[in-house]
Order: structure tokens, then C-alpha cells, then sequence
């Protein structure tokens, strides 16, 4: 077996260990974990520092059709609770509900002791119903949605929320007034209590991780998407860029809820958009698989992913949601049935010996676990650690590779193919060699001609720098590709003193030495040309005039004390700068340069001045 083979074994492994190990680790600390019993909960002997948070499991006191606050329950006025298992789910609250109906309004009670210490406390609130209100010993700390008696009254929204407070009774009363006339899915998550430090850190690493995440997604699709647009004829990228897109966005929505903590949504929208990236986002999937192995899969499994995904998404959008909560649960039978099939189809595949099947098969395992374990958390709502978030993470990782392996094996076997071509060509050249040596020797004077008249032609003959012509034309491509830039001229000082005292032909080689340095310090930054006479023409990019300017009056210092080896006197330069800009034409801004040189001239030499 190869050895990428073992390795997609062991992160198969590694990710079912550590999905075991958390729901061993969950089931082992909500066993030791005390839990509310007929609406009380004792913790006077549970240590947070050193046990932890308490998810609130257990048997809460529910109200039904009656909001009641905490007034109510001390006075003598004796209310008859219901009691109810939290987190509840559609079938949990039937076995207790008073009525048929499954939109109903009520206050749900919990009494908490606590041990004795003066720490500050957080509380973690999810889902209760469709909308409610958070009292704390009678005080009002959080609303979520509009809490009604009816649907006219009441409105359905969603937001994560962290409520902090001090418990200087050590018993605190949980009373929170919720309402759903919308959904009727009955549900109630549990809420966490823990001291105020723990419950912000829990909510910061989950944000973090979703956070990573939804970064990776949306690189990952944002890449993949621009790689099939520069080469459309493969369709794999495209949708594994959508894939990622989508999850991308559910991350925003779901997972620790980025967006929910941040704003209060309607729940209908929130609900909507959280089951239509998922359907999207499926069929995405379905496609990148598809695309990937059209020998292994059949075109059946891409139409009707995308078909029923389809369907599924505008369904969502009109129906209501206990018609779409019963479509929700066929629509996962399908899927998964979709998936398994191609599941066993790249086992196939594997088996065979097809390139990349099991690079697909390491992420697709682990991203089907993952799905299968966040799904059944949301039919029962239980206290179950997420593993989209490391499902994806594998899944998107290993695709990404498999990816670049088939970009990477394309360019190998262009690059045979360019060899052998070459081969090819050479055995032509072979058969031609005596008609291409009479050729080559026919021209090839003619080609050097050719070769130094459009090297006069762009060159300065004394400096070997580019000249007038040829700066001219490398500006006009600057502008053309819109990059940021200075036109700066400088001038030698004195330059006419050196040739009367050195005489020409040291001039000249005063010209020569400082074009080499000139190029030498300018470097990346720029490039530099001859203008005319003792005069240089340097293009800097860049866009901050203030950084320009200290950069080329660094230069004007590093010149001016350079000892040259033609002369022994100090030689300086006067440097002139300007901006270019759209509003201006180049010889404007050439013109406003040599403007700028003549206010240094006339203003005592050596110096750099700049000009707008």
C-alpha cells in the first residue's frame, strides 16, 4: 500500500479519535455534572475553577400559556408546573403538553444554588422557541425577538447571547418568557452557566476557530472559482470554489453563530439561509465529485443532487417551516444515499489503482462523519461537541491537494510534451542543418545590424543608459498599467567647471561612473535613463510623496559623498521631482519635474525639491 494511503488511514483514525474521546469526554462530565431535578439545581458543592461550566441539563419548570415573573412565585398564589426536559425537541414536548397545538407561549423557571464565593457569573443562551426574554433574580438582562401571546403580537428572531451578572444570594432564579406561533419545532437548548471569564473565553475560541475557518473557505472558493474562470473547460474547480463559498457563509450563520452574536436576526431569514447553503452547497459537492471521476460516477447522481438541492432551496423559501422540517428529513435520506454511493464508487476507484481517489476518500470520510454527528445533534439537541468544523477543515485540505496534484501532473505533461516537441524540432533542424547554415549566414550580419540600430536607437552611446526615446516609451507603459510613480530629473552641479578643469574626456568618464551608481542605488525601486547633457532622468515608484522625496535625498547624500574614481572634488546633484497623475499629461508632469530641478538650481544646488 502507498504510502499517502496509510496516511489518509491514519487522519481517518485520528479523526475518529477525536470524535470518540469528545463524546466519551461529554458523556463522562454530564454524568458528573449535577442537573436541574424538578426546576432546582444544586451546585454549592460544584467548584467552577477547577470543574468547569455546567451545561443546564435536566427537568426545568415550564408554565404553559401563562408569563409569570418572580413576584409571582413569592407570593402565595400557588402555580402547578410542568415539568420539562431541556434541551426539549418536537417529540420530548408532546409527551408533556397540556394541548395539541404546537404554538404556544409560556415561562420556562429554573432555581439555581450556588457555592459559596463572590465571582461574577455567565450565562450562554441559544434557542428558546422563537423569541424570549432572560430574567435573573427578577431583573431583566437579555430580549431576544418579540415575546407574545399570539402570532400578531409576537415576532421570531435569533441571537446568540452572554449574560453576565453577581450572585450575592447564592441562589440565583432563571425565569425566561418565550413564545413561538412560527415554527412549532419546540425547541429549547440547554443554556451554559459558568463563572463570567469562562463563559467569554468559551464564546471567543469557538469564534476563533469559525472565524479560521470561514477564512480558509472563503480562500479556498474564491481561488478555485477564479481558476475555473481562466480555464472554463474544467468544471472541478468550480464547484469545489462553490462548495467552499457556501460553507464559507454557513460558518457566518451557524457553528458558534459569528453573525447571531454580533446582530439580532430574523429567524425565519436565519433558518432559511442556514438550510439553503447547506442544500447549495451539497450539490456543489456532488459536482466536484462528479467532475472529478466521470469514469467512477454515473451523470445521474449530478442531476439529481442538483435537481432535488435545487427544488429543496426554492421549496425553503415559501413554504412554512413545519413543511419544511418534514422535507428536511427526506431530503437528508436522499443525500446521504447519493453520498454513500459515491462513497463506494471511490472505494472502487481505490481499488483500481484511479489516480487521487484516496487523497478524496481521507476528506470525504471525514467530512460525512461529520455531518452525520451534527445532524443528529440537531434532531435531539443533546450536548454533543460540532465536528463540521475539523470535518471541513480535512475535506477542504486533502480536495485542495488532490487539486493541485492534477494542476501540477497537467504541467508535467506539458512540459514532456514541450521536450519531445523539442526533440522533434531538433531532428528537423537536423535534416535542415545545411539550409539553415546558408540562412544563418546570410543573415545573421544583417541581424546584428539590425540588433545594434535598435540598440542605438533606445541606448545612450557614452552611458549604456536607456535614452530619451526609449524613457518615453517605458513611461507611457507605466500609465497604461496605471502603476504609481515620480518622474525625478537630476542634474550635476558645477558639471561645465569639471570638463573645463578635467577636460572632457573625464567628464565623460565622470558620466559613466555615476549612470553605474545610479542604477546601482535606484535598484527595484525604479530605473533610470540618460535625459540629455548632464542630465538624468530617474522614475521611482510609488505613491507617498513624503517617502519619495526622503528616498531620493538619501540618494542625493549617498552621491554626494561618494569618492569617484574620476576626480578628486566632491561632485553633487540638484534633484527635481513631480508626481505623476491622471489630471496631467507627461510632458506636464516632466515640465513640473524640471521645474522643481530649477528652484534647487536657483536656490543653492544639492538639494532635492519636489513640485505638485
Amino acid at each position: 500500500m502507498k504510502i499517502k494511503n496509510w496516511l489518509g488511514i491514519v487522519v481517518i483514525l485520528i479523526f475518529l479519535s477525536a470524535m470518540l474521546y469528545s463524546g466519551l469526554y461529554t458523556e463522562e462530565h454530564s454524568i458528573n455534572t449535577p442537573g436541574p431535578v424538578d426546576g432546582v439545581l444544586d451546585l454549592t458543592n460544584w467548584s467552577f475553577e477547577s470543574q468547569g461550566p455546567v451545561t443546564l441539563d435536566g427537568k426545568w419548570e415550564f408554565y404553559f400559556n401563562e408569563f409569570l415573573s418572580s413576584d409571582d412565585f413569592q407570593g402565595s398564589q400557588k402555580f402547578k408546573p410542568t415539568y420539562i426536559q431541556i434541551p426539549s425537541t418536537f417529540s420530548s414536548m408532546n409527551e408533556v403538553k397540556p394541548f395539541a397545538s404546537n404554538n404556544f407561549y409560556g415561562t420556562l423557571r429554573l432555581v439555581i444554588k450556588l457555592p459559596a464565593n463572590d465571582l461574577s457569573y455567565g450565562l450562554s443562551s441559544d434557542i428558546v422557541l422563537s423569541s424570549y426574554k432572560l430574567y435573573v433574580n427578577g431583573m431583566l438582562y437579555s430580549e431576544v425577538g418579540k415575546v407574545g401571546t399570539d402570532k400578531a403580537s409576537s415576532a421570531p428572531y435569533y441571537k446568540l447571547n452572554q449574560s453576565y451578572f453577581d450572585a450575592n444570594s447564592r441562589t440565583i432564579e432563571l425565569i425566561y418568557h418565550t413564545s413561538d406561533f412560527n415554527f412549532g419545532d419546540n425547541a429549547i437548548t440547554s443554556p451554559r452557566l459558568g463563572l463570567a471569564t469562562q463563559i467569554a473565553n468559551e464564546s471567543k475560541l469557538s469564534l476563533s476557530r469559525d472565524l479560521f475557518l470561514f477564512g480558509m473557505l472563503l480562500i479556498m472558493g474564491i481561488y478555485h472559482v477564479g481558476i475555473f474562470v481562466m480555464r472554463t473547460k474544467d468544471r472541478t474547480p468550480l464547484y469545489f470554489g462553490i462548495f467552499c463559498l457556501m460553507f464559507a457563509l454557513r460558518m457566518l450563520i451557524v457553528g458558534e453563530r459569528f453573525l447571531p452574536s454580533l446582530y439580532e436576526i430574523d429567524f425565519k431569514v436565519y433558518a432559511r439561509a442556514s438550510y439553503i447553503t447547506v442544500y447549495l452547497g451539497y450539490a456543489s459537492l456532488c459536482g466536484f465529485l462528479y467532475f472529478s471521476f466521470k469514469t467512477l460516477l454515473n451523470r445521474w447522481m449530478l442531476w439529481i443532487s442538483v435537481g432535488v438541492s435545487g427544488l429543496t432551496a426554492i421549496l425553503t423559501l415559501f413554504l412554512p417551516f413545519p413543511v419544511i422540517d418534514q422535507i428536511i428529513v427526506y431530503y437528508v435520506g436522499i443525500g446521504f444515499l447519493i453520498l454513500i454511493y459515491a462513497l463506494i464508487k471511490l472505494l472502487i476507484g481505490l481499488i483500481k489503482g484511479v489516480p487521487y481517489t484516496g487523497e478524496v476518500i481521507v476528506g470525504f470520510v471525514c467530512l460525512l462523519i461529520g455531518f452525520a454527528n451534527d445532524y443528529f445533534y440537531e434532531i435531539n439537541l443533546t450536548n454533543t461537541p460540532s465536528m463540521i468544523p475539523f470535518g471541513l477543515s480535512i475535506f477542504v485540505l486533502t480536495q485542495a491537494y488532490m487539486l493541485s496534484s492534477k494542476f501540477s501532473s497537467a504541467f508535467s505533461n506539458t512540459e514532456k510534451l514541450s521536450i519531445e516537441n523539442a526533440s522533434i524540432l531538433l531532428d528537423l533542424k537536423h535534416i535542415n542543418a545545411n539550409l539553415e547554415a546558408i540562412v544563418d549566414s546570410r543573415t545573421s550580419d544583417l541581424k546584428k545590424a539590425l540588433s545594434d540600430v535598435e540598440l542605438l536607437s533606445k541606448t545612450d552611446y557614452l552611458t549604456k543608459l536607456p535614452n530619451r526615446r526609449s524613457i518615453v516609451a517605458d513611461l507611457e507603459a507605466l500609465i497604461h498599467d496605471q502603476i504609481e510613480f515620480f518622474i525625478v530629473i537630476a542634474d550635476i552641479d558645477h558639471f561645465k567647471t569639471f570638463n573645463d578643469t578635467y577636460g572632457h574626456d573625464m567628464g565623460d568618464q565622470l558620466l559613466i561612473e555615476l549612470s553605474d551608481l545610479l542604477i546601482k542605488q535606484v535598484g527595484e525601486d525604479g530605473f533610470v535613463g540618460r535625459w540629455g547633457g548632464e542630465e538624468f532622468l530617474l522614475v521611482i515608484f510609488g505613491e507617498e510623496s513624503k517617502e519619495i522625496f526622503l528616498k531620493v535625498d538619501a540618494l542625493r547624500e549617498h552621491l554626494s559623498s561618494h569618492q569617484y574614481h574620476s576626480i578628486n572634488d566632491q561632485v553633487t546633484l540638484t534633484f527635481g521631482l513631480c508626481k505623476y497623475t491622471v489630471a496631467n499629461t507627461l510632458d506636464q508632469c516632466i515640465a513640473c519635474a524640471d521645474k522643481a530641478l530649477y528652484d534647487g538650481k536657483q536656490n543653492g544646488r544639492n538639494q532635492v525639491r519636489l513640485r505638485k
